[in-house]
C-alpha cells in the first residue's frame, strides 16, 4: 500500500508535518527552536508549540548544554513508524529524475547500486546531454534536501560497452525511460 504524502498534509497540520520531515531529512543532527523556524518556515512560536508536542509525543529530543535547549530526532519505534511513509528520502530519487528528464537528449535514467539514506547513483543515458545542466539540479537537490546525487552520463554506446565489461552489473532501476 503506497502511502499518498500529499493526503496526509491535506488532513494534518502542514506547519507539524513540515517540522517532524525536517528532523527525518537531519535525523543525526542538533538544532535550536530558530534555526527549526527558519528551515522550516515555520514561525518561532508555532515551533516551540509544536515541539512540546513532539516531546511529549516522544518524536524528538531535548538535549540541554547549561542554558541552551539543542532538539533531535529521536530513536525509536514511533520514528521508524513515521519515516516508512512520510521521509521524503524515498521520493528524492523519483523528483530528481523527473527534473532532469526534461533536459535535451536524455533517453534513459538508472539508478545504479543501492539508494542509501542521504546519497544515490545516477547513470543518465542519453546524447550530447548538458551535463552542466545535470550538475545544477544535483546542487539544487543537494541544497534543498541535503541529498547527495552522483550522476554519470554516457551515451547509449559507452553504456553498453561498459555494461558487457562487467562495470554496470548488480541493482539497477529504471527511473525515466523515453
Amino acid at each position: 500500500m503506497k502511502i499518498n504524502v500529499k493526503l496526509l498534509e491535506e488532513l494534518f497540520d502542514k506547519k507539524l508535518l513540515s517540522i517532524i520531515k525536517f528532523f527525518l531529512l537531519h535525523k543525526k543532527k542538533e538544532f535550536f527552536l530558530q534555526e527549526i523556524a527558519k528551515e522550516t518556515k515555520v514561525p518561532l512560536a508555532t515551533v516551540f508549540r509544536n515541539m512540546n508536542k513532539l516531546l511529549a509525543l516522544q518524536l524528538v529530543e531535548e538535549v540541554k548544554i547549561k542554558k541552551f535547549k539543542l532538539y533531535r530526532c529521536a530513536e525509536n519505534d514511533n520514528i521508524v513508524f513515521l519515516e516508512s511513509f512520510l521521509k521524503e528520502g524515498k521520493h528524492i530519487i523519483e523528483n530528481f529524475a523527473e527534473a532532469v528528464s526534461s533536459i535535451s537528449g536524455i533517453k534513459e535514467i538508472l539508478l545504479h547500486g543501492q539508494e542509501e539514506e542521504d546519497r544515490a547513483n545516477i547513470l543518465i543515458i542519453g546524447s550530447m546531454v548538458d551535463s552542466n545542466e545535470v550538475k545544477r539540479i544535483c546542487a539544487e537537490f543537494k541544497e534543498k534536501y541535503d541529498y547527495n546525487v552522483t550522476p554519470l552520463t554516457l551515451e547509449r554506446e559507452q553504456y553498453e560497452q561498459m555494461s558487457r565489461m562487467g562495470l554496470y552489473s548488480g541493482k539497477k532501476k529504471i527511473l525515466f525511460k523515453r
